[in-house]
């Protein structure tokens, strides 16, 4: 190796967690491959065998993402049923404008954006049961109350509530998810929350279906009835959530004491990479805000959530004061869209895990929805529109979760992931405001514009980050190489010298 490399005050090891028979050791600008048996003690401690983890991780998706999806898709559906529920005679009902409408769909984020970053960083520090079930159960009532409002004002406020207690419930589940799962474990398990959104849509639309025909069932309208359902499903989750989730992560109950020793053997070898989560560091802060990857991805997140908000939260207005549908007709046409939307998302994650690149699949999924943004703007036939419509979802959900997973790979330790995860959903949901304001008027063609803008921006950033992240990855081999000097002094997380990027 060239004198060039730096020398290392410390012995670095770089253990390939997937085949232990050799080892790298670098000491004082020297490497060399030695077998196991120089340090077969550190090997032994960070030994999985493979049967005993897919079985441990199995026993852990079972018990996690059953309650954590089904919670999702409450939070999913208890945020955009304000769509059905206009096409359902709320419109009617409380003389609501176009711009009324757009305004109580735009509030929501006002709190919900404030929530996210604090919901992140308080997350390590709480009792894990007791603030996720407090959060669900309190937009439960919020929701359960939106059903007997009688006027624009009180709507309004239920909204702000509604996304005080919304905001902080998915980037701390999604932390969860960093937390107990491995980088290359993550991708399929956050699909799981985005499907169960896919479907929220889809179980939305039925409701409504169901409902639209019931005149004062009860003195309530159908619309009523739709809220009302839904909050009352949601207090009952509510329970679900605080028996199910353990007080702390570090300690699960529902593992026997053989899986909790493969847990702490899972957290050394995320250690290795991904940096101890224990002790909070403002310098961690600080690096996640000095990180040029925390502002690609939020503006891509950006770009992915006008679509996902945009879309969803108007999918029923588009299909029926945009193409001309009845109101029933727009409810149970909007179904299969959402359901299509789940099924993609789901492929596109396992496509994502299984080939290691998170980047590239979102990319080439976000060129059939340019393509169907292109043909609902520009063609004049309903039935084409209407096929555009499932063109869109192939990048409705897909960019907003894949590059959420490709974040969370790609930065460490946890409280700089924290930080720069906070930053993503806060930033980047504030485009659910933006949503509200750019649909406004049937048939949405500058709401449709917009969003085929954020499509084609997001891919090109998608591109330029690939493209940054490789060269970083070439450039680390060359210098671990000894081919070249290097020179950047803050090492720290996944700034390290043996941290690779995920694509």
């Amino acid at each position: 190796m060239s004198d060039s490399l730096p020398k290392s005050d410390n012995i670095q090891k770089v253990i390939a967690l997937e085949d232990f028979s050799k080892m790298k050791v670098k000491d004082a600008g020297e490497e060399s491959v030695v077998s196991v048996a120089v340090d077969s003690e550190l090997v032994e401690d960070l030994y999985i065998d493979e049967q005993e983890e897919k079985a441990l991780v199995k026993k852990l998706d079972f018990r996690l993402l059953p309650m954590l999806a089904f919670m999702y898709f409450l939070s999913s559906l208890d945020r955009s049923n304000i769509g059905n529920a206009y096409t359902s005679g709320m419109k009617e009902d409380l003389n609501l404008t176009s711009r009324q409408y757009s305004n109580c769909v735009s509030v929501f984020y006002s709190t919900y954006l404030a929530a996210e970053l604090p919901a992140v960083l308080v997350l390590k520090r709480a009792n894990v049961k007791y603030y996720m079930s407090f959060l669900v159960f309190s937009w439960s009532i919020i929701t359960l109350s939106s059903g007997f409002v009688r006027s624009h004002k009180s709507l309004l406020a239920l909204r702000v509530l509604l996304g005080t207690f919304e905001g902080g419930f998915f980037p701390a589940m999604t932390l969860i998810i960093s937390i107990v799962y491995k980088p290359q474990e993550q991708a399929k398990r956050i699909a799981f929350f985005f499907g169960s959104a896919a479907l929220s849509g889809a179980f939305g639309g039925l409701i409504a279906t169901g409902l639209s025909s019931v005149k004062n069932g009860g003195g309530l309208e159908g619309w009523r009835w739709l809220y009302i359902i839904e909050g009352l499903i949601s207090v009952c989750a509510s329970v679900w959530l605080f028996f199910g989730l353990p007080a702390k992560f570090e300690v699960l109950p529902f593992l026997n004491e053989r899986e909790c020793h493969l847990m702490s053997i899972r957290s050394k070898q995320r250690t290795q990479y991904m940096g101890s989560t224990e002790k909070f560091s403002w310098s961690c802060v600080k690096d996640a805000f000095l990180d040029f990857k925390t502002y690609l991805s939020f503006t891509i997140q950006f770009c992915q959530d006008t679509i996902m908000y945009g879309f969803s939260t108007f999918l029923t207005a588009i299909l029926k004061m945009g193409l001309g549908f009845s109101s029933m007709q727009a409810q149970y046409l909007s179904v299969p869209v959402y359901i299509l939307a789940g099924v993609v998302f789901l492929i596109s994650a396992f496509l994502s895990d299984r080939f290691k690149m998170r980047g590239p699949i979102f990319f080439c999924y976000n060129l059939l929805g340019i393509v169907g943004y292109i043909l609902l703007l520009s063609v004049g036939n309903d039935a084409v529109k209407y096929f555009a419509c499932y063109l869109i979802t192939f990048s409705l959900y897909t960019g907003t979760g894949l590059n959420i997973s490709w974040l969370t790979n790609n930065m460490a330790p946890h409280y700089k992931r924290a930080t720069a995860l906070g930053l993503n959903q806060t930033l980047g949901n504030l485009s659910g405001a933006i949503a509200g304001q750019i649909y406004t008027k049937s048939p949405y063609t500058f709401g449709n514009s917009f969003s085929l803008g954020c499509i084609v921006l997001s891919n090109i950033l998608t591109l330029c980050q690939v493209i940054i992240l490789k060269r970083i990855n070439i450039k680390r081999k060359k210098i671990l190489n000894g081919e070249i000097s290097d020179n950047m002094k803050n090492r720290r997380g996944d700034w390290a010298l043996d941290y690779e990027y995920c694509l």
